[in-house]
């Protein structure tokens, strides 16, 4: 993936996604990138514990948390986390990865960011409001120098929300399973086994 890029991801629960973000976090570990995850429906406890069971080991692992304060669970103050008070706290998830970014750029380290799940956020509130707020975030991602690689469920929104999130981002790609093998698709080109 090319710097300052925005990619989306699309496909169907259980169909692939968990290794998609994997592989992303395996290159950005080859490329000595910091990783920030934004989170809608998983705690960082759970990202870690899947990506240890991947034998994924990670220096550099940041999180913006907008699901523990939500779920009840315990939020620890942390370098590596920050809390936000919910899914559609998008003033503060914009702030959160700009602080974030700001560390990077001080320390020149390029950095991936992965916003897993954008369908959360559609849940909540209208594609709209949400393709306005993407916008301006991936303006704000880009200008600070990151890349970054957004997670939508297939099947589960209407197509005019799909195509309003599309339409915002750089590259497309589509995720799916055959067997045990994952096969992605991108920008309408063939499908090609995830290496």
């Amino acid at each position: 993936m090319n710097s300052k890029k925005s990619t989306l991801v699309l496909s169907k629960p259980l169909e692939g996604k968990r290794e998609f973000i994997e592989n992303c976090a395996k290159n950005a570990i080859k490329e000595s990138k910091a990783l920030l995850f934004v989170l809608t429906d998983k705690s960082p406890e759970q990202i870690k514990k899947e990506m240890l069971e991947s034998k994924i080991f990670f220096k550099n692992l940041y999180f913006i948390d907008c699901y523990s304060p939500q779920a009840g669970l315990n939020t620890q103050k942390s370098d590596s986390i920050k809390y936000v008070s919910g899914p559609l706290a998008l003033n503060e998830i914009s702030i959160s990865t700009s602080e974030f970014q700001r560390e990077f750029l001080k320390k020149e380290q390029p950095h991936l960011i992965i916003f897993d799940s954008l369908s959360t956020l559609l849940m909540y509130s209208n594609a709209e409001a949400i393709g306005r707020f993407l916008q301006i975030f991936i303006a704000k991602i880009k200008n600070l120098g990151g890349e970054a690689v957004f997670t939508l469920e297939q099947g589960m929104h209407d197509d005019k929300a799909v195509v309003t999130i599309e339409h915002l981002m750089d590259s497309i790609t589509e995720v799916k399973k055959e067997g045990h093998k994952v096969l992605t698709k991108e920008n309408g080109g063939s499908w090609a086994e995830l290496k």
